[in-house]
Order: C-alpha cells, then structure tokens, then sequence
C-alpha cells in the first residue's frame, strides 16, 4: 500500500496516499477565527476555501516549522456523517511517498474514544511509523465549526 511519509520532531507518519488530492507547497492562509488552535487558517484551493489544520500543532503541540520541505497535504476528508470534504494537513519532510505492507501495521496501543487518529503503528529499520487516520482527525464539533453543522431535516 502506498503512503505519503512526513515528520513530527523525529518521529515519522503516514497517511493513506489514495486520501491525498495533491502535495502543494505551504502558502500564505487566511485566518480562521473561533477554531481550536490546530487549525491554521483556510487556503484558496481551485476558488474554494479549504480548512488546513496544522498536524505538529495537532500530535505535538508545536506549530510546523516554514522550512522547504513543508507542504500541505490536500486530502479528502470524510465526516461523521460520510460527507467527503478537502482539507488542508500542513506537515514537515513530506518529499516522499513509500509502499509498506498493510499486515505490518499493528493497532496503536494508545487509542482513546477521544483522539484515535493515530490507528495503528510499525516499526522498520529506522524506528516506528505512526499511520495517521485522515478521517478521524477532527472531532464532530471541530468538524461543524470547519464545514458548517449538518442541516435539520424538515418536517
């Protein structure tokens, strides 16, 4: 299976690359009030904006660094409510793909109801490779407040 690698400190991730739309380099964003400190700000993506969310802020606590191998992964994002969205995933050294054995891969052992987006975890020559699940990187609320919450049906 093929994957899109990238890092937080020394640590290294994964993501699904059939998630990712495209690797664009880190532009300038435009801000987005009232959202958890994550959330970087909104890209213009082909005339729509798109939330992008800052990934080492989010698994770190640490805003990315500007640096040339910063990039933002334009991945398809599906919701609670099986809506696919864009969303923007600013990381660090994303310069390269790799194919890795999906039966390599063992479940995270510390997997919360709360923040499950780390699904499972290797470990090859180098140390361990954390897959980070797109799909469960924002919580219901934090969905809402980025994409608007889902309307009432009519009665």
């Amino acid at each position: 299976m093929l994957f899109v690698i990238f890092h937080v400190g020394d640590d290294r991730y994964v993501v699904d690359a059939k998630k990712v739309i495209e690797v664009v380099p880190l532009v300038k964003l435009s801000n987005f009030p009232n959202t958890a400190n994550y959330v970087a700000g909104l890209c213009n993506y082909r005339a729509t904006p798109v939330p992008v969310i800052d990934i080492c802020c989010l698994l770190d606590g640490v805003m990315s660094r500007a640096v040339m191998s910063t990039r933002i992964l334009l991945v398809k994002y599906t919701d609670y409510s099986d809506h696919e969205h864009h969303l923007g995933l600013i990381v660090e050294h994303a310069t390269e793909t790799i194919s890795l054995e999906i039966e390599c891969f063992h479940r995270s052992v510390q997997q919360s109801s709360e923040n499950n987006y780390v699904s499972n975890m290797m470990t090859d020559e180098r140390g361990i490779i954390q897959w980070v699940d797109v799909d469960r990187l924002l919580s219901q609320h934090d969905c809402d407040v980025l994409y608007g919450s889902p309307t009432e049906p009519e009665v």
